[in-house]
């Protein structure tokens, strides 16, 4: 069982979906938990995660946050460090936009990077300065993709964006690991949330016959990683990216031409 008692988590992007799974799992670890977006410190207590986290006995606070305004990031941040330090940072927060690199215009291009990648950094600046100050370490989990670690046809400044969170990671990773900051990433595979509802029944249905174990994850799969790298149990793994994709990434089926046989040297 992993205890986080004691422990100060913000959780980016964690109204819904894969953040709202994250700040759930680390609330019930024991972590006080500070939610940072666009929704739910308005949202009615009654349908609110941080409202579900004190609901359910735990600690939770939400703040407004636009992560792509560094400004805002740096004040959100210290409000936080002073009220009650800062132990774990899951930058989850980002948006998806469909489109190849001729149908992708260049205000999609520049959102797309915004909330992703500059969100990510000015995140992980505001944390490690926090984390820094009290010397005492913390881990930063970053929600990467695995289309950032290979190619989706029709997905330019997505997969752009999120091969970017992934080169970050491994950076801030061996930059931090000596003062005892842990940073590392999860890549989600196709999981069931809002941002993959845009596909259609019999391409999903396509996607999961090539998924090794045949489903789609749920947001609590990738939580359960994000939980584990969020604990003392990853203290001797730095700058890794984890893939929770049911083996897509390894185990892709590759589809052979019918009456292709024989060696080729």
């Amino acid at each position: 069982m992993i205890d986080l008692k004691g422990k100060s988590a913000v959780v980016t992007g964690g109204s819904r979906g894969i953040g709202r799974a994250c700040a759930l799992r680390l609330a019930q670890a024991g972590a006080s938990v500070a939610i940072l977006d666009r929704t739910d410190w308005k949202t009615p207590e009654t349908e609110s995660c941080s409202g579900q986290i004190r609901r359910s006995g735990g600690t939770a606070v939400s703040y407004e946050l636009d992560v792509s305004d560094s400004a805002q990031v740096d004040a959100v941040f210290e409000r936080i460090a002073a009220d009650r330090g800062i132990d774990i940072l899951v930058n989850n927060a980002g948006v998806l936009h469909a489109g190849s690199a001729t149908e992708t215009t260049d205000e999609v291009w520049r959102n797309q990077f915004a909330i992703n990648v500059d969100g990510t950094f000015f995140c992980t600046r505001a944390a490690l300065r926090a984390m820094l100050d009290e010397g005492s370490g913390g881990k930063i989990i970053n929600v990467a993709s695995i289309s950032g670690l290979r190619a989706n046809p029709g997905f330019a400044a997505y997969c752009a964006s999120k091969a970017a969170i992934v080169n970050f990671t491994r950076q801030v990773g061996i930059d931090y690991g000596a003062q005892g900051i842990n940073v590392n990433g999860v890549a989600p595979g196709f999981v069931e949330t809002e941002m993959t509802a845009i596909y259609p029944p019999e391409i999903r249905a396509a996607l999961e016959g090539q998924t090794p174990n045949g489903k789609w994850a749920s947001p609590d799969h990738i939580a359960d990683a994000v939980l584990f790298l969020a604990s003392s149990l990853s203290d001797h793994i730095c700058g890794e990216i984890v893939a929770v994709d049911g083996g897509w990434l390894v185990g892709t089926p590759v589809v052979v031409p019918a009456g292709t046989s024989g060696t080729v040297e």
